[in-house]
């Protein structure tokens, strides 16, 4: 499968095979949603956790004699009123990470990519490189290629101009083919890639 390949000026730089094994799948919502719900998942911080009496480190030995002390009746040194005992309403700390199988999230990525490539969202771009750091030129390349919300993916070399510029930019974001996820694919209209992250994609997945 061929597509048309730019330059950041929006013109026609050439042409790049796809592979139909990662850009044909037919698209399954419920194999995206299981991947969309790990990523949020594990975005989530781990909630904190306490120990209640029978948790917390310290004698069970009864403090004093049952009658004539004039106090409480205790009987463990662990209760929740001392000091160093266990928390009566202690936080459990439950534990939101989930797993999925590596060859799902990668059928699930098939399918989101598939999906951007049918609605003509997939741009590939020769290079991405800009000469100065201005968010006003990167705007203009931007809008020649008819992205005004888009995920960027760069691959091995970054462009530092680039990354500079698109800091300000409030429906565009830049990253490395290493670190996007699911939520970013589905978070923006357009995915720009460059040749070099293409590669990178093409040889990590299957």
């Amino acid at each position: 499968m061929q597509i048309d390949m730019h330059k950041i000026d929006g013109k026609k730089s050439g042409s790049v095979n796809l592979k139909d094994q990662l850009f044909n799948s037919k698209s399954d919502l419920s194999v995206v949603g299981s991947l969309v719900r790990w990523n949020e998942s594990n975005q989530k911080p781990l909630r904190a956790r306490t120990k209640n009496r029978s948790e917390v480190k310290g004698t069970t030995q009864k403090l004093g004699r049952q009658k004539g002390s004039g106090g409480a009746r205790h009987g463990s040194k662990k209760a929740n009123i001392f000091r160093s005992g266990g928390m009566a309403h202690n936080l459990r700390g439950v534990r939101s990470l989930k797993k999925m199988p590596k060859r799902t999230r990668q059928e699930a990525l098939k399918h989101i990519l598939a999906d951007k490539l049918k609605n003509n969202n997939l741009i590939i771009v020769e290079e991405l490189k800009i000469a100065e750091p201005k968010t006003k030129t990167l705007v203009k390349s931007l809008s020649d290629l008819n992205a005004h919300s888009a995920l960027i993916l760069e691959g091995n070399k970054p462009d530092n101009n680039f990354a500079l510029a698109s800091r300000n930019l409030k429906n565009i974001k830049y990253s490395s083919i290493n670190n996007f996820n699911a939520l970013d694919l589905l978070g923006f209209e357009k995915l720009i890639m460059s040749k070099n992250a293409l590669e990178i994609l093409e040889s990590r997945i299957n």
